[in-house]
């Protein structure tokens, strides 16, 4: 006895007519009918007496109805304790969180997630962007933070945060009056820049090849803040994502909007494609696409 054919057979008697079940559950007239024979023949007893203007369903039909009602309504009802009790076994989220995002933007969810969610257990893995797509697909995290551009079939994507990169020169340098620059005036520039350890060099090349021309970088490290450092003391300039300025703020540095092409910077969400979301994975992706920052 398959619980589709529990469905089928209530939805014969609601509607009184073979017809009218197969248009309200999309399904063929025949699978209907043989769905209602086999329930018969398992039963030994005749429950539609279609040919009956009066009496459409007949004494064990109105008996074996009820009994349909009574299963489908209990594994409903067990079927909503099921999902609690797993939802409190399903406990754990673990999300890749590149540096510069965490600190820059996902501290504040990662608070709240903990606050709204404290019976789930976080976990995050330090990395950068580079690493964390080989992560996923190892298995090693459930979720992972990316900067775009990023195209890979084999993940599915949610936009997480939306900006800009910017260009960052001490106030010493001849470019702070200006509040924008043109991305082919830099090709002379000296550049400090973020270790090739984040996407975000890889990018910020790719940007500089668009306005025609190789940066000449002097110098790059791991450490965002000792790159404003050597920014405040005029020894070059850097490209920089715009949330990070503003966090830092220093007085001595001036951020100028890139143009020709300007340079958006956007972060992602992003999972393998086959991957089972887990509640924990829809409750934190829910967060981020809720919120007014993103």
């Amino acid at each position: 006895m398959l619980i589709s054919h529990l469905q089928y057979f209530i939805a014969v008697v609601d509607t009184q007519s073979f017809t009218r079940a197969s248009e309200k559950l999309f399904v063929s007239q025949s699978t209907i009918s043989k769905a209602v024979r086999s329930l018969e023949k398992e039963l030994q007893t005749v429950l539609i007496n279609p040919y009956s203007r009066n009496h459409f369903i007949t004494k064990s039909g109105e008996v074996f109805y009820q009994y349909a009602i009574d299963v489908l309504n209990y594994l409903d009802e067990r079927k909503s304790v099921l999902i609690t009790q797993l939802e409190k076994t399903d406990s754990k989220l673990t999300l890749g969180l590149p540096p510069t995002a965490g600190s820059i933007y996902f501290y504040t969810f990662i608070s709240r997630f903990k606050d709204n969610y404290p019976q789930i257990e976080l976990i995050l893995y330090d990395k950068t962007s580079k690493y964390i797509p080989d992560m996923l697909l190892d298995g090693e995290i459930q979720l992972g933070i990316v900067i775009e551009p990023f195209n890979d079939d084999r993940f599915a994507k949610k936009t997480a945060y939306q900006s800009e990169a910017v260009l960052v020169v001490s106030d010493q340098h001849p470019l702070a009056k200006q509040d924008e620059v043109d991305f082919r005036e830099l090709k002379n520039e000296k550049f400090i820049q973020i270790s090739k350890e984040y996407m975000f060099y890889d990018v910020f090349l790719d940007f500089c090849a668009s306005a025609g021309f190789k940066p000449q970088v002097i110098f790059e490290n791991y450490h965002w803040d000792l790159v404003f450092e050597m920014v405040t003391i005029n020894r070059g300039v850097t490209i920089l994502p715009k949330p990070l300025v503003d966090k830092f703020s220093p007085d001595n540095v001036h951020a100028l909007k890139l143009k020709n092409p300007t340079f958006p910077w956007s972060m992602t969400i992003i999972y393998p494609q086959n991957a089972l979301v887990t509640k924990p994975m829809q409750n934190f992706i829910s967060l981020i696409q809720n919120s007014d920052q993103k």
